[in-house]
C-alpha cells in the first residue's frame, strides 16, 4: 500500500513539474512574441549559437544637430561638458556647428567658417546648410574621431528637434533651457518608478516642484515632447565565446512597414 502511494506521489510530482515547465515555456513564448519597442533597456535573443543583445533607441531621445540654434547654444555646451569634453573644446564645437549650419561667413565667437577649412592641409568648404548625415559632423572644427565616437549615439539629424522625455538621458535633458540637474534627475526617477510619462500634467508637476512655472515652463516645453519619432536606431551585438560582432541600423517606421535607411558595422 505504501509502495503504491509513493508511486502515485512520484507520478503526481512529475506531472506538476511538467506543467510548471510548460507554463514557464508558454510565458517565455508570450514574452518573446511581444513586439519590440524603443526602450532604455536591451532585448536578449539567441540566434543559432550566438547570444544577441538588441538595443532599440528612438531618435526623439537625441539632439537633432540641424536644430541647434543660438538660443540652445549654452544647452549644447552643457551636454558636451556632461560627457567630459572640456568646456573650451565644447564651445568650439558648438560654435563651429552653428557656423556650419548658417549661410553667412560670419564667425561665432569660437567657431569656424570657410577661411578656416580652406586653410587646412586637406582643404574643403563648410556646408553652410543642414547636415545630410551624422558622419558629416566629423568634418566640423573641434570634432576629433574620439569625440565623434563619444557623442554620436546621442545625436541625430532626424525628427522635429524636440526631445522626448521618455527616451532622453540625463545629459540630453540638460540641453533644454531651464532644465537643471535636479529636474533631469527627477524626470529619470519618475520614469524608473512609474514607467514612461504619459501626460503633460505629470511633466508640469515635476517642473512646478522645482519652481519652474508660467513662461519658464512654456519656454521649456518648446523643446520637449511625449511623441515618438518615426525614426529609430537598432544596435545589435552578437557574441559567441570571445567573438563579438554587431550592426547599427537606422530605420524609418511606417504604417505596417519599416525601411532601413542606413547600416553601420560595429
Amino acid at each position: 500500500m505504501q509502495s503504491r502511494n509513493q508511486e502515485t506521489n512520484e507520478k503526481t510530482s512529475k506531472i506538476a513539474e511538467s506543467k510548471t515547465e510548460k507554463n514557464a515555456e508558454t510565458r517565455k513564448k508570450k514574452k518573446n512574441a511581444r513586439p519590440w519597442m524603443p526602450s532604455n533597456n536591451s532585448y536578449s535573443v539567441r540566434i543559432g549559437d550566438r547570444d544577441c543583445e538588441v538595443f532599440i533607441s528612438d531618435e526623439s531621445g537625441k539632439i537633432n544637430v540641424n536644430k541647434i540654434a543660438d538660443d540652445t547654444r549654452s544647452g549644447f555646451v552643457r551636454v558636451l561638458t556632461a560627457y567630459k569634453i572640456k568646456e573650451l573644446v565644447a564651445e568650439t564645437i558648438t560654435d563651429s556647428i552653428l557656423d556650419w549650419l548658417d549661410e553667412d561667413d560670419l564667425h561665432h565667437i569660437s567657431g569656424a567658417e570657410k577661411d578656416f577649412y580652406v586653410a587646412l592641409s586637406d582643404p574643403y568648404e563648410p556646408k553652410n546648410g543642414p547636415f545630410e548625415s551624422l558622419e558629416e559632423l566629423a568634418l566640423v572644427k573641434g570634432v576629433t574621431p574620439e569625440i565623434f565616437d563619444l557623442i554620436r549615439d546621442h545625436l541625430t539629424i532626424y525628427g522635429s528637434g524636440k526631445i522626448n522625455v521618455n527616451f532622453a538621458s540625463k545629459e540630453i535633458l540638460l540641453y533644454v533651457p531651464t532644465i537643471t540637474e535636479n529636474i533631469a534627475n527627477a524626470i529619470i526617477q519618475v520614469r524608473k518608478k512609474r514607467g514612461n510619462i504619459q501626460k503633460l500634467s505629470t511633466l508640469k508637476a515635476i517642473f512646478k516642484h522645482f519652481g519652474v512655472i508660467g513662461k519658464d515652463y512654456e519656454d521649456a516645453m518648446k523643446y520637449l515632447t511625449l511623441d515618438k519619432s518615426d525614426y529609430c536606431m537598432i544596435n545589435s551585438i552578437a557574441s559567441s565565446g570571445k567573438i563579438k560582432s554587431g550592426y547599427r541600423l537606422l530605420v524609418l517606421k511606417g504604417m505596417g512597414y519599416c525601411e532601413i535607411l542606413a547600416a553601420y558595422p560595429e
